[in-house]
């Protein structure tokens, strides 16, 4: 065999490798309108599992300090479709920061303030029941420490809305949402979640 005949074998080798090779696909983006709840994709998430979840809930100030809210609820929902735009578009861009419009899943709300707005970005969830039987909920310790407890295997949010305190020092004026994502294996013990608000940089 001669060189050249040897230099072709390998360009047309490299050539089907190339051709061959799975895709990558790219960023699922968001869809203009939200997507229709698919209960289907919630049914694993009902029956008890046999994982567990511990973690801290905080807020980091521009110190660097830890921002905890003693009893503050800490909530698990299953990542589908459905809760994948809610969370985009309202608690991972955080548009109650600099604006007063709470975008829900049905449209832009009336103008309302910021710790009125986070809340209302939550409660469009909570308050849905069609997600309610697959929703679970927690309380943090005064140290922001949180558990879970016979979760099924599943990918979930795990987010917490730490309103204003009532103190004197200007941290404890600061709210806004912590969370984290979870995938969880059958019988996984997950521990040491941090569920923050990205300003430490941790997410």
């Amino acid at each position: 065999m001669t060189w050249r005949q040897t230099k072709l074998r390998w360009w047309i080798a490299c050539w089907l490798l190339i051709s061959t090779a799975p895709l990558v696909p790219a960023a699922e983006p968001l869809p203009a309108n939200p997507p229709p709840l698919n209960e289907k994709e919630l049914f694993p998430y009902k029956p008890k599992g046999r994982g567990t979840a511990t973690g801290q809930a905080f807020l980091s100030s521009s110190s660097g300090k830890a921002i905890t809210r003693a009893g503050v609820p800490v909530y698990l929902i299953p990542r589908v479709h459905y809760t994948r735009t809610w969370f985009e578009r309202n608690v991972r861009a955080n548009g109650c920061t600099s604006t007063s419009d709470a975008q829900s899943l049905d449209g832009p709300a009336a103008p309302v303030s910021p710790v009125d707005c986070l809340r209302d970005t939550l409660s469009h969830i909570l308050t849905d029941k069609r997600l309610a039987p697959y929703l679970r909920t927690t309380r943090a310790n005064p140290t922001g420490h949180f558990w879970f407890t016979k979760i099924p295997a599943g990918r979930y949010y795990v987010v917490s809305l730490l309103e204003e305190g009532s103190g004197a020092h200007q941290d404890e004026h600061q709210s806004g949402f912590a969370w984290a994502t979870l995938d969880l294996d059958a019988g996984e013990k997950a521990t040491n979640l941090v569920v923050t608000d990205c300003r430490s940089g941790r997410c």
